[in-house]
């Protein structure tokens, strides 16, 4: 373990092709997805592809599980200009795993990168085991995590990664039910229980952020994780040009934090004016039904998160 510990703090390949992404100048000008999918009108996590591939460019192998990005190909054809594999929704990790096996057979597993794309469903849930194996093997491989809080393709049903008092098909609002009930799973930390040299939060409404810490992670060997927040119009009840907006009012109310942790080391990537979480909430007709207790009850929730992350603490902070 402690060599590959040093080899996860060795620089290597991945997209030092790439211009490093500071300012929105520097953003590769070639489309790794085309026009053309059949997602959403709005779909974030489409987005959040784009700015990904842009991020590593072509000396890239995608992995997608089953989930909303099953909708950006029809067979035979792809939208995607490099290698793109679709599998079930609980294997991806797996796939990545087999063709991390192959490249190093090549001796190309520190030159090519690795993304293995799912949503929330497939990380959290149903693909978890699959996800916590290729970590334990140490492979070198970026998960990015593109999580709408639901599991969007089959009919926006609860996950692991909803949030309190979030409404979804399969938590309802009724007479003795207020939406979900169950806090989320803080995927953040049983990923660094893993482990893993590099684990990172992100928004699709901040894309130099996200495309910075997708190249970071592209430059560090072994299992790296990237949560990426990005909103479902249908499935939050947004109209179509809402969904940018969204994500960055869960990120200005401290809703969504955006931190990073290399080696272990945690650091806050971007402090949030802290605007009542009202404002965000009130956008989402998932949260049409909070009634002033319930939404202070979240804000009560958020405040102490972030008195907790502004002190450096990490292991220690509850999620909202």
């Amino acid at each position: 373990m402690v060599e590959l510990e040093q080899e996860s703090r060795q620089k290597i390949s991945g997209s030092l092709g790439q211009k490093p992404v500071q300012t929105i100048k520097d953003i590769d000008t070639e489309d790794y997805i085309k026009a053309g999918t059949f997602a959403c009108s709005g779909c974030q996590p489409v987005l959040g592809i784009k700015l990904a591939l842009k991020a590593l460019g072509k000396n890239t192998i995608m992995v997608n599980s089953s989930g909303c990005m099953t909708l950006t190909a029809t067979y035979p054809f792809t939208p995607y200009k490099i290698p793109w594999v679709h599998n079930a929704i609980e294997n991806a990790d797996s796939t990545a795993s087999g063709i991390f096996m192959g490249l190093k057979r090549k001796g190309l597993e520190k030159k090519v990168n690795i993304l293995v794309y799912a949503g929330d469903g497939a990380t959290y849930d149903i693909g978890f085991q699959a996800l916590s194996g290729m970590f334990d093997r140490f492979e070198n491989v970026i998960h990015v995590c593109y999580n709408n809080e639901i599991f969007a393709n089959t009919g926006y049903q609860r996950s692991a990664a909803t949030p309190l008092f979030a409404r979804t098909t399969t938590t309802p609002i009724e007479k003795k039910s207020r939406g979900n009930l169950i806090p989320r799973k803080h995927m953040a930390k049983i990923m660094m229980a893993h482990d893993s040299p590099y684990v990172a939060t992100a928004c699709t409404s901040y894309p130099l952020d996200f495309m910075k810490k997708v190249q970071k992670a592209s430059t560090i060997y072994g299992p790296k994780y990237i949560e990426l927040l990005a909103p479902c119009i249908p499935g939050w009840i947004l109209s179509t040009e809402q969904g940018r907006k969204s994500g960055e009012l869960s990120v200005q109310s401290g809703l969504w934090p955006l931190y990073e942790l290399e080696n272990g080391k945690f650091s806050v990537s971007m402090q949030p004016k802290m605007i009542p979480v009202k404002e965000a909430l009130k956008m989402q007709g998932r949260y049409a039904h909070l009634n002033d207790e319930e939404i202070d009850e979240i804000q009560e929730m958020v405040n102490k998160e972030w008195e907790s992350y502004n002190k450096g603490e990490f292991w220690t902070v509850h999620e909202y």
